[in-house]
């Protein structure tokens, strides 16, 4: 059914298109679309924070819209306006969210910047209209006040987000922003942000390891690779991630340092790499102060190979293992992989079985949770019960996505629908797999500027865009340091989503989430492009959370 309602939304993105196409000349004619006040210069539509609305496709007309959030999360909605006539003297005002008690909770709004996702074979291929030249991504921040929009027919969309503490009183907290054309008042949005009563915690129960490349944040900033202004602009981007509850694989200090110790303290942190040094007593440093402490040395990790993929990688792997169990016993490892079983110098390998007692955290790409037909891949049978049986023995279970797997499975590309990227989370939960490895979020070495093109790992083909990058460098837009994207606000509230997941699960059991997980996805190839339907189930979870600690 899943996959009949993917070819439904498709169909439906292409018709939008054209009917937006028709629109001007349907004006012309004094034909009038429903929705469409063509006196105004603007019009306006509010949509969910994981809608993905092209620059060129009719908007809805809804005018309100509501959302939850628990405390300490961010969550948000879209307003997108699309201009009827060159609009150059615009004003946007936007109240406090606030309740009825005076309440207030802290507000952004950004602008969304929309990015390539298209190469010139691609579109030369294709009719104008039936795959997307570019998609919202790069968010803004925005002040609000007088602006503009100078281009007739395009859609801008604004992100609104709204951030709770663990302080923060339960309830609904209203907001209205109206547009105004000089003082004629184009279109008036009503949001509301309804704040249940219990709180995510503050070191989350997903763990988290992203890349993150000090040496393209410092290239693409236009500073020395080793300067103290790239330190300071790589905390930033660290500090960034971890905000949104995502730990990078570096923290930005030595881990021998006094600094490293309050990164090594700080709760929200998940997991940490210990460098891997060829010096042996440098190694022994490193892992004798990260096993000083319990709690730091259940979060680091060595990471000395990606990907084994022959019976080379392997001898070296074994070689790299032997030599890190010698000299720091008891160490924690991630050894990501894409292939579990293969045959290489007429050798038979079983990934997860050559791991076996060197990397206890297991960390497959997500579509090997996928395979299980005997006869369909031969290969890949027995991989979920090989996980299953390395978790009862202790080891814990991650997963990754890099330029991998392609479409339609769900990824972080820029081209991906917002559910696509939000859905990974819950299918990791049906999955029962504790965290997500992701290899870089700052990965620009081969795009000359990340804001005009996403084809960020071109070698990986047409298809990979915004690979490896979830961030923006700011000083692009007169920003000393970085700038978010919806993929990376989407992930956050992937994350936050499993939380719900994990609080529901202990409080309702198992079948509970089961029942309501499989109402967005069966598979890894079968779910959900409503996000209609996505904030029905997720508000069931929060009004059916909220109640039970109310009662306690």
């Amino acid at each position: 059914m899943f996959i009949l309602l993917r070819g439904l939304f498709r169909f439906k993105n292409v018709l939008s298109f054209l009917i937006a196409l028709w629109l001007p000349l349907m004006t012309v004619l004094g034909v009038r679309m429903p929705g469409v006040n063509v006196e105004s210069r603007v019009n306006g539509c509010l949509y969910p924070a994981t809608k993905k609305v092209r620059k060129v496709q009719l908007i809805g007309k809804d005018k309100s819209i509501s959302f939850g959030l628990a405390k300490g999360e961010r969550e948000a909605c879209q307003l997108v306006l699309r201009a009827n006539k060159i609009s150059n003297d615009l004003v946007w005002e936007m109240t406090p969210f606030q309740d009825k008690d005076g309440n207030v909770l802290e507000s952004k709004v950004f602008k969304e910047a929309y990015i390539s996702v298209a190469v010139a074979d691609e579109i030369k291929n294709f009719p104008e209209g039936t795959i997307p030249r570019s998609m919202p991504d790069a968010l803004m921040p925005f002040e609000g006040g007088p602006f503009s929009l100078m281009i007739v027919n395009e859609n801008q969309p604004f992100y609104i987000q709204v951030t709770s503490t663990l302080n923060t009183m339960p309830g609904e907290y209203r907001s209205v922003v109206t547009v105004k054309d000089g003082d004629e008042l184009q279109e008036r949005f009503e949001i509301t942000a309804k704040v249940w009563g219990f709180t995510l915690p503050e070191t989350p129960t997903c763990e988290t390891a992203f890349g993150l490349s000090k040496g393209c944040i410092a290239q693409k900033h236009g500073v020395a690779a080793n300067s103290a202004e790239a330190t300071e602009l790589y905390k930033k981007y660290y500090e960034y991630l971890l905000s949104h509850k995502i730990s990078a694989y570096s923290i930005p200090a030595d881990i021998l340092s006094d600094e490293a110790d309050a990164y090594l303290n700080d709760p929200r942190m998940t997991s940490f790499c210990i460098p891997y040094s060829g010096n042996d007593e440098t190694l022994q440093r490193y892992y004798n102060k990260v096993s000083s402490n319990p709690e730091w040395a259940a979060k680091g990790y060595f990471y000395p190979i990606d990907e084994p993929t022959s019976a080379e990688h392997y001898r070296t792997y074994e070689a790299m293992t032997d030599r890190v169990n010698s000299l720091c016993p008891g160490y924690n490892m991630v050894t990501p992989f894409y292939k579990y079983k293969f045959t290489d110098e007429d050798i038979q390998f079983n990934s997860l079985q050559m791991q076996r007692g060197r990397s206890n955290i297991i960390c497959g790409i997500s579509n090997l949770h996928e395979f299980v037909s005997t006869e369909k891949y031969p290969s890949k049978t027995g991989f979920r019960e090989d996980l299953e049986a390395r978790v009862r023995e202790g080891d814990k279970s991650w997963w990754y996505v890099c330029c991998g797997p392609r479409p339609d499975y769900c990824n972080f590309f820029t081209s991906n629908e917002g559910l696509e990227t939000r859905l990974l989370f819950w299918q990791q939960k049906q999955r029962n797999v504790g965290g997500v490895l992701y290899w870089d979020t700052t990965y620009w070495w081969d795009v000359e500027d990340v804001w005009a093109e996403s084809l960020t790992t071109p070698w990986t083909g047409a298809y990979a865009f915004g690979d490896g990058s979830l961030f923006y460098n700011g000083n692009k837009i007169g920003i000393n340091g970085p700038v978010s994207s919806l993929r990376l606000e989407t992930v956050a509230d992937g994350i936050e989503d499993f939380e719900y997941l994990t609080i529901a699960e202990n409080i309702f059991g198992r079948d509970y989430i089961d029942k309501l997980m499989a109402k967005l996805t069966t598979g890894l190839k079968e779910y959900t492009y409503s996000d209609d339907l996505f904030i029905q189930v997720r508000e069931t979870i929060g009004n059916d959370i909220d109640e039970y600690c109310q009662n306690q």
